[in-house]
């Protein structure tokens, strides 16, 4: 910590034991309080299918739309198409359109990233019915990102790694059917 409350690399946080970020001293009255939740909880929580890994999970509930439905909930979907390193899961989003995603890679810390992506209803049956694969359907896919997931303690952390504006903008090693990878550290996060 330098003279002015500050950490070395000029950023006015300190991480907890507990992973969550605080103030550090002396910098209250230049920062915007912010209060760690008291009872976080696990974004699989009401997931009682267990179809789908927590990351590709939450990275889709993160970034899908969903919103009110008027005349009740669409059909539920917590499903996954193909197998090994071609899964593709999907969930619901809004009554015409899905969210998939899939596993790409993982740091030696435990932080898991996911490709996910937002498809139409049409496109995810076909996926299921085996009419287009996993590559295919992420290459006709909107909204389609790159986020990470971690989970410590019971509490989860989902954060944005990159955007695709056009299909030939996604790495080729991150689409199916590509071997899951190791990443030797974290990649950086997107800038919103």
């Amino acid at each position: 910590m330098n003279d002015n409350g500050q950490n070395e690399d000029t950023s006015p946080f300190r991480s907890r034991a507990d992973g969550q970020l605080h103030f550090e001293p002396g910098t209250e009255g230049d920062t915007f309080p912010v209060t760690a939740p008291e009872d976080a909880t696990p974004l699989e929580e009401h997931e009682p299918e267990g179809t789908i890994p927590p990351s590709p999970l939450w990275a889709m509930k993160e970034r899908a739309h969903g919103g009110i439905h008027i005349f009740g909930h669409p059909s539920r979907i917590r499903a996954r198409a193909g197998e090994g390193d071609a899964a593709v899961y999907a969930i619901d989003d809004g009554t015409k359109h899905c969210m998939i995603g899939r596993r790409v890679g993982a740091t030696t810390d435990g932080c898991v990233y996911s490709l996910v992506a937002r498809i139409d209803l049409a496109t995810w049956q076909a996926l299921e019915s085996h009419a287009v694969d996993g590559r295919s359907a992420f290459l006709s896919a909107h909204e389609v990102g790159l986020s990470g997931t971690v989970e410590t303690n019971g509490v989860s952390n989902v954060f944005d790694v990159d955007w695709y504006e056009n299909p030939a903008d996604i790495p080729d090693a991150y689409l199916p059917p590509n071997p899951f990878i190791t990443f030797a550290e974290d990649l950086p996060t997107a800038d919103r």
